[in-house]
Order: C-alpha cells, then structure tokens, then sequence
C-alpha cells in the first residue's frame, strides 16, 4: 500500500510539473505567432517562427538523449526549467521596453527548442521510473491530457488576451509557469521509493556502467540509433510520426494567416479557435487507454492517421470558421491516441538504460520534419494560397494510412 501511495504522490508532481509548464508554453503558442503577424505579412517570415522552434530536435535530439541517458534525469529538468525561465524572461524585459524584432523572437524560440530536446528526452525516460508497466497508457493518458488542457484549451486564449494587453506579458507568464515546474520537480525525488539506490532508480539515472558513460557520446547516440532502426515497428511509428508532423506543421505554419486573412478572424478569435479545438485533443488523449483495449493498438494507430487526413481535407474543402475548429479537433482526437499508443510502446519495449536515447533517436526521426514541414507550408502558401497548404497535407496523411495499416504489426501490450 505504501508503493502505490508513493507512486500516486510521484505521479502527482510529476503531473502537476509537466501541465504547469504547458500552461506557458500554450500562452505563447498563440502570442509568438501573433507577434510575428504584427511585425509582417510575409507567410515565410512567419512559418520561420515554427521552424526556428522545430530546428533543435534535428539538430541537438540525438546527442540530448545521449546526455540524458549519463545523467541525473530530474536535476537535468530542473536546470532547464530555470534556463527557460531566463530566456523567457529576457525576451519579455525586450518586449517591455519597445526592442521588438523578428530575430529576437526567431532566437528566442530556438534556445527554448532547444532545451525542450534535453527536457523531453529526459521527462519521457521518468515516467516508467513513477508508475509500474501495466500504467502506462494511462499514466501517459493523464500527462498529455494535462499538457492539452493547458497547452492547446486554457493557455492561447490566454495568451492572445494577454498579447492584446501588452507585449512583453505572455513570455512573463511562460517564465512564471518554468519557474513554478522546475519547484515542483524538487518536490518530486523524495516521492521515488528510497530503497533504490541513485544509479539504478529505473528512469531517473541510467544503469549504463561508468566505463560506458565515460564512451564517446557518438558511440551512444549510435545505440539509440540502432535500437529504432532494427525495431521495425518503431522505425514505422518513427517515420509515420515525421510524415504526420511534416504534415500538420505545414498546415498550422500558416493557420494564423489562414484564419485572419481568408477567414477574416481577429488575433483574439483565433486564440479561441486553438482553445476550442483542443477539446478534441483533450478526449483523444484521456480515451486513448480505453480504445486501445477495445480495439487493439494496431488498429487504433490506423484510424488515427485517417481521422488526422479527414480533419485537414474537411479544414480545405469547407473553409469556414466553424470547419475550422472541427477540422483540428478531429486531428487533435487522433494525433493524441497515436501518442498515448507510441509512447506507452516504446516506453514498454525500452531498456532503462537506453529510454533516453530511443527516446530522442525516435523525436530526431518524428519531429525532424517540423522545421521542413513549416518551410514548405510557408513556400505552398506563398504560390497557392493557404487552403493548397492544407489539401497537400491531407493528402500526404491519407497517404500514410495505407502503408500504416499494411505494414505495422500488432502492438498491443503484450507484444513487445
């Protein structure tokens, strides 16, 4: 009784960390883009916000779940969460005193990216140290319905309201919630059960050997590498999850142009488009545990992407306000039980010494397409419109849901 005790109390700091931070991140997910917009109309200028922020997991993932993997996992969260406290913080003070420019919100968000490789590679290799196998799904459930809860439903309203007060607000309060997560992650040890001894706590410091921590970090990176690769469902899910990405990055590098400009909506409206349709999000995310008992991983994953392809065809075909919000709804819904389903797989299959770098090999492959996908979503906008960006993007998704469903294996719990 005392364990499971224990483990609700982890849970519970864990839980609260990861949203609180999320409810910063949401605020300027709304505010950065709208920033950009009033600084220019350039669709390219504006898609580079996405792809300055998306760059680092191509550039820095690898050898951040490298790192993660030799060192204390939640004291490398910690110091990033106070590192991103400061960025913030200094773009904000910028903001306040009238030094607003494009580069220095182009820098701003590509130091916060990448720090955000460090602290996911590490965030993702704890969840298994707080919560036993057979939890995952909804452990990971719960996390990514409180990160949408603030992220995506409670935090752009927020931040588009905050943005039409001043400025320099949103990064103040993104630098408030950093400060607060990195609190609550001191709170959080003591939670982990005291018979473990530091270099076996399973997910918290890795049980790699001095001798190999002391190896080259591209010899490790390598063996995350080749962990992902020589899986073929997680080399499936990996590249499945870049397409996707690729995807709906070029679609949403332009939506705020999408939906002031042929749309006609106000910053603020579009604010509360994202918040509204995250409520798809939200249900994918707390109803993914119970699909996939019902119908099985692989299936679950197959419908997923068909329902991601449905949701921008129906966003190109119908442009109105209202297809709008369900359009990314329905790609919300389906993108959320793809994550609960990959995650809790990969999370299950992994050794612990090597959760990290699988973690951060599989993101390199995944979200390597973001800063390309927001590219060509820019450059598709600028020769064709914004509703071209969204019709290629379905296409590309409906696309994948064919090779997803005849070639990915049964993923249910017990197959590893």
């Amino acid at each position: 009784m005392n364990d499971i005790r224990r483990q609700r109390r982890a849970f519970r700091f864990l839980f609260w960390s990861s949203t609180v931070s999320n409810l910063g991140d949401g605020i300027v997910l709304a505010a950065f883009p709208v920033l950009a917009v009033s600084l220019t109309s350039d669709p390219r200028a504006i898609a580079l916000v996405t792809a300055a922020a998306t760059a680092p997991w191509l550039l820095f993932g690898l050898p951040a779940g490298a790192i993660a993997d030799r060192v204390d996992r939640l004291r490398l969260m910690f110091v990033v969460d106070v590192w991103r406290a400061v960025v913030v913080g200094t773009l904000a003070l910028l903001l306040l005193i009238g030094a607003d420019s494009l580069l220095f919100l182009y820098i701003t968000v590509f130091v916060l990216g990448a720090a955000e490789t460090l602290y996911d590679s590490a965030a993702m290799a704890v969840v298994p140290a707080v919560v036993d196998e057979h939890m995952l799904e909804r452990a990971n459930g719960r996390l990514f319905a409180g990160q949408i809860t603030t992220n995506q439903f409670l935090g752009p309203p927020l931040g588009a309201l905050a943005f039409t007060a001043t400025r320099g607000l949103p990064p103040v309060l993104d630098a408030v919630t950093f400060a607060v997560s990195a609190a609550l992650l001191v709170g959080l040890r003591p939670s982990i059960h005291p018979g473990l001894r530091p270099a076996t706590q399973v997910g918290l410091r890795s049980a790699v050997p001095r001798s190999a921590a002391r190896g080259r970090l591209r010899a490790e990176v390598r063996e995350g590498l080749h962990f992902v690769w020589h899986h073929p469902n997680l080399r499936l899910l990996a590249v499945g999850a870049g397409v996707i990405n690729f995807a709906e990055t070029a679609a949403m590098a332009v939506a705020v142009l999408f939906a002031t400009a042929t749309l006609g909506l106000s910053a603020s409206a579009y604010g509360v488009v994202l918040g509204v349709s995250a409520v798809g999000a939200l249900v994918g995310a707390l109803a993914a545990e119970h699909v996939v008992a019902r119908v099985g991983g692989k299936v679950s994953i197959v419908a997923a992407v068909a329902t991601i392809a449905a949701g921008l065809a129906m966003i190109a075909t119908v442009p109105t306000p209202a297809t709008l919000v369900v359009g990314l709804a329905l790609v919300g819904v389906a993108a959320q039980v793809w994550n609960v389903v990959a995650v809790s797989y990969r999370q299950r299959g992994t050794p612990a010494e090597l959760r990290a770098r699988v973690m951060s090999a599989y993101r390199f492959v995944a979200y390597g397409s973001f800063p390309l996908g927001a590219m060509v979503g820019g450059v598709v906008a600028t020769a064709w419109g914004e509703r071209a960006t969204f019709v290629a993007a379905a296409v590309v998704v409906a696309a994948l849901a064919a090779v997803v469903a005849a070639r990915l294996d049964p993923i249910d719990r017990s197959t590893r």
